[in-house]
């Protein structure tokens, strides 16, 4: 019975809606195919077809595809499709719908239709040549094989990127054809009877669609993105302060969730088989652990409470992730700290060390430690520890501090059984990182220990020329330092840090998501620069309104690594991806230091939209920027 009703709702919000995805429809909907290969092949019936997937939260998406004959001629696009012909396709829905509820344990869920609105005819062999101009995982069209039993056997651009059909390992750079996850997939789709013989010659139709989603359990519906870096996605207006609370809090939901009952985090996933990342770290635990806390706070002074009734075992027919209040989440909190220092920290003495898998004592993972105990103190202000999170942060600092060499740098690995050096350099986040941290804690007790250090570090950084790294570890170091010791120097490494990199930021094809925390923090060393006009010069020959315009752009680009559950249905495991952030080029791979990222960088962007502050040396021209 409950089965049923599910069914009605669903059915009824596709009736309810039927007018809108004819609009749809009528707009996107493909007129002519372009076949500049010259292989005679009938095309008829591909602007007449249809792709229907859904799931029911849990399961990966089931997907068929249907015809309609004479919606559409191919080279008529001055005719007026009519909308009693479209309605057609509403029973065949219905239809289809009962039959996949089936194959599902729960009620059906989410519903994604899609027709193609772009074509064009290759041949296998030259489909492969192409692949390889692609970056791993960023093909994104569909492709067609003519069938046996149906005129065209179709395979969408979410069921190859969801079934690692063009993935090649994480050795090889370009997309390439994965011939047994393909063959497997077919298989499964349309049936062995059907599989294609993969000669050079096999005439192949590469496609993009335009579609529909509706989510049965809240009614919504939304219009797929057509546009190249956006495909497969909701249309989405431009982030506000507003459109981008809920992506925080989703976000932030999800990190919180990763929290087991011992306080260590499920560590990533690679969604496309729902392989969980079996390795751990210690200085993502803490990194993401400080993400974490600046996620609550936003949620928090946002005004959301989640609805404190809100029950964690809300019905499993929702097919969304039972909300966690935001006591729940400060008790999630809680049990990663916990699990932070009383696993992952080592005392010695008078120094304190986190220690990670092998023995190792990283710089980088002091550092974000005594970041989260700084966030969570600044957080969670009336804790009643307090006083012992203080001296700990102080062990990690002390701890830190001894790793600074007498030119300024630091060593990077220490062996965790001796404190004996295992390597130097590691990688260049560490120096950010350390002196960030350090920045922070005494921003937060004023001990002129921590701002001694990192001065010196300065000092070897701006000899060292780590500019040319573009971190934005640097560029958030930078920033605290210029609070304390505004010296031109300090302004200068910030806007050399930029330099020559602002296109780069606006226009990178991946997410990249560390580049809005680069830009975030760009923004608030040119606020503080407003104060020093005598320093102004270190922005000679600097595009400022260029450099908003990438900030802007690279945040909205940032939706599209999030999976909405039109994309994310398409994965073994729905439930344990949905609403977390992706890494595209490493297997749609979701690991909460990703999420981290992306959320720190939304944070911050955040703050900015609702404040719209721009620096005055600009702000003339502020509403032309975005």
């Amino acid at each position: 019975m409950d089965e049923y009703i599910d069914s009605t709702i669903l059915v009824n919000y596709l009736k309810e809606n039927i007018s809108r995805i004819y609009d749809n429809w009528s707009k996107t909907h493909i007129n002519q195919i372009n076949n500049k290969s010259g292989v005679d092949v009938v095309f008829d019936t591909l602007p007449n077809t249809f792709v229907l997937s859904v799931s029911d939260g849990y399961t990966r998406a089931k997907t068929v595809t249907f015809f309609i004959d004479g919606l559409v001629n191919i080279n008529e696009a001055s005719r007026i499709n009519d909308f009693a012909d479209f309605k057609k396709i509403l029973p065949i829905i219905i239809a289809k719908i009962t039959n996949l509820s089936s194959k599902f344990e729960t009620p059906i869920a989410w519903l994604r239709l899609e027709w193609i609105n772009q074509a064009a005819l290759t041949t296998w062999s030259r489909f492969e040549q192409y692949l390889k101009s692609f970056k791993r995982n960023y093909y994104r069209s569909g492709i067609a094989f003519e069938g046996v039993r149906e005129p065209w056997l179709l395979l969408t651009e979410m069921e190859l990127n969801a079934n690692a059909c063009l993935y090649l390992g994480n050795s090889v750079a370009h997309a390439g054809v994965n011939i047994h996850n393909l063959t497997t997939y077919v298989r499964a789709r349309h049936g062995s009877s059907q599989m294609p013989d993969f000669s050079d010659d096999l005439p192949i139709v590469s496609f993009n669609t335009a579609g529909v989603f509706i989510d049965r359990k809240t009614g919504a519906f939304h219009n797929l993105e057509t546009q190249p870096r956006c495909k497969g996605h909701r249309k989405l207006l431009p982030l506000s302060a507003e459109n981008t609370q809920p992506i925080i809090e989703m976000s932030t939901q999800y990190l919180a969730r990763q929290i087991t009952h011992s306080g260590r985090y499920v560590y990533g996933y690679f969604p496309c088989f729902d392989r969980t990342i079996q390795t751990y770290n210690s200085l993502r635990h803490a990194s993401s652990t400080y993400a974490l806390i600046e996620g609550y706070e936003a949620c928090r002074c946002f005004g959301s409470d989640f609805d404190d009734d809100y029950s964690t075992k809300s019905s499993q027919a929702s097919a969304m992730p039972a909300k966690l209040t935001l006591s729940e989440m400060h008790t999630n909190i809680d049990k990663a700290m916990n699990y932070l220092i009383n696993e992952l920290i080592q005392i010695y003495d008078d120094k304190a060390y986190v220690v990670d898998t092998g023995g190792e004592i990283k710089l980088g993972a002091n550092a974000v430690a005594i970041l989260a105990i700084v966030k969570y103190l600044q957080v969670f202000n009336d804790m009643p520890f307090a006083e012992d999170y203080r001296t700990l942060a102080t062990k990690l600092a002390v701890g830190t501090v001894a790793m600074q060499q007498d030119d300024g740098s630091f060593v990077h690995v220490l062996h965790s059984k001796d404190l004996t050096l295992k390597a130097k350099h590691r990688i260049i986040y560490y120096d950010g990182e350390a002196a960030f941290a350090l920045m922070r804690l005494y921003g937060l007790t004023k001990d002129e220990r921590w701002l001694d250090c990192v001065t010196r570090a300065f000092d070897y950084f701006i000899a060292a020329k780590h500019h040319q790294a573009h971190d934005h570890w640097l560029s958030y170091c930078s920033n605290e330092l210029i609070i304390y010791n505004p010296e031109k120097k300090y302004f200068r490494f910030a806007v050399d840090n930029m330099a020559g990199y602002v296109d780069f930021i606006k226009n990178r094809i991946t997410t990249f998501p560390t580049l809005l925390e680069l830009s975030m923090a760009f923004h608030k060393m040119l606020l503080k620069l407003d104060d020093y006009p005598e320093f102004h010069d270190v922005l000679a020959d600097f595009d400022v309104q260029s450099f908003y315009q990438a900030l802007h752009a690279r945040a909205n680009h940032l939706m599209n690594g999030f999976f909405f559950p039109e994309m994310a249905m398409f994965y073994k495991s729905p439930q344990t991806i949905l609403h977390g952030f992706f890494i595209r080029h490493h297997s749609f791979r979701v690991r909460i230091d990703d999420v981290e990222h992306y959320l720190s960088g939304l944070i911050a962007y955040q703050r900015f939209l609702k404040s719209a502050d721009y620096p005055k040396l600009i702000n003339k021209s502020a509403k032309a920027i975005k």
